[in-house]
């Protein structure tokens, strides 16, 4: 893992960590352990997901021992659609307002629970869609979030995204907006995506 500083404001923390996952099956185990390790922790619990994605990540987390049914009821874990949360704030380009409206409240909410543990692919589909700057603000919007709230996010890409090489420098101006690049030895052309420029991403 590649690591920068945490964002900080006062004596708030945050991290903001981004992964490249190479088939969905990869991308679900890697969320439900990331989620899972929250829960055990007692952190409350926000997905922004893809339905088909969420689908697996929800059956991976209710196997390994976290009930999702009854933590959602309690509301602790809450699970919101990626497209449609990313229309309510974003057009041609992200709306900063609309985004807190949207988003920022529900973190909001969350955080008043515990460390907020999220994950987010709403950026992945503006990278499927080759809007890498449009994934990029958002990126920044949620740096400005979690410079007014504390929490642990996880950003996740599909590795195919940047499997094109006049893609590299759209990839690391992603991986500079995050605090910490995760990989997985399982996620071959991620990890091979993420080395080959490792040296880039955390440059001046």
């Amino acid at each position: 893992m590649t690591h920068r500083e945490p964002v900080l404001r006062g004596d708030r923390a945050s991290e903001h960590l981004v992964q490249l996952f190479d088939e969905p099956e990869s991308r679900a185990e890697g969320v439900a352990n990331f989620l899972f390790n929250g829960w055990l922790d007692g952190a409350p619990l926000l997905v922004v997901a893809r339905p088909a994605n969420w689908a697996l990540i929800k059956g991976r987390l209710d196997a390994k021992g976290c009930p999702v049914a009854d933590t959602i009821a309690e509301g602790r874990l809450v699970a919101l659609d990626a497209a449609t949360t990313l229309a309510s704030f974003h057009n041609h380009t992200p709306h900063p307002a609309l985004f807190d409206e949207h988003v920022g409240a529900a973190v909001t909410r969350l955080s008043k629970l515990g460390r907020l543990h999220a994950y987010g692919e709403m950026v992945d589909i503006l990278a499927e869609q080759a809007r890498f700057d449009a994934a990029h603000e958002l990126e920044m919007l949620w740096n400005q979030l979690a410079e007014r709230e504390s929490f642990t996010l996880l950003c996740g890409y599909a590795s195919a995204h940047f499997g094109d090489a006049r893609d590299a420098e759209s990839l690391h101006r992603i991986c500079r907006a995050h605090t910490a690049v995760r990989e997985d030895a399982g996620d071959l052309l991620g990890t091979w995506l993420i080395n080959a420029r490792q040296s880039r991403y955390h440059t001046q």
